[in-house]
């Protein structure tokens, strides 16, 4: 009997810790979405990636933020603030960042890996099993 209370206990504990994982991953996508949404980004495409990829996606949100915080006129290369679309000191039109197009390059990236993934250790798994039967 021992053993079964210990079990459910396990069951009660392991379900709560999951419950908090998904608690944390929805406030990190609701930080994301705010954060994006602040900075003219595309603040769906960002939290959905914050959710899908966790903290996978936190530094690929920074750089481009970063980018993006940091965007220069390319005729005079004057600091232009975000939102900006000509510059102030020479009126040259400001090239803006598709922040979309680099997110959508990092899930495909991503899912490109993760499928390789899987397909190797498949392959692996049919190796082994064909040389140790």
């Amino acid at each position: 009997m021992a053993g079964l209370g210990a079990m459910i206990i396990g069951m009660i504990t392991g379900g709560f810790m999951m419950l908090f994982i998904a608690v944390i991953a929805v406030i990190y996508a609701v930080i994301i979405y705010f954060d994006a949404r602040r900075h003219g980004m595309k603040a769906i495409l960002w939290a959905v990636m914050a959710l899908i990829f966790n903290l996978y996606s936190l530094p690929v949100y920074i750089f481009v933020r970063v980018k993006i915080a940091n965007l220069k006129c390319a005729a005079c290369g004057t600091k232009v603030g975000e939102g900006k679309n000509f510059c102030p000191e020479c009126g040259a039109e400001i090239k803006k960042i598709d922040d979309g197009a680099i997110a959508k390059k990092v899930i495909i990236g991503v899912l490109i890996a993760a499928v390789s993934v899987y397909v190797l250790g498949g392959i692996y798994m049919i190796i082994i099993n064909y040389i140790n039967p």
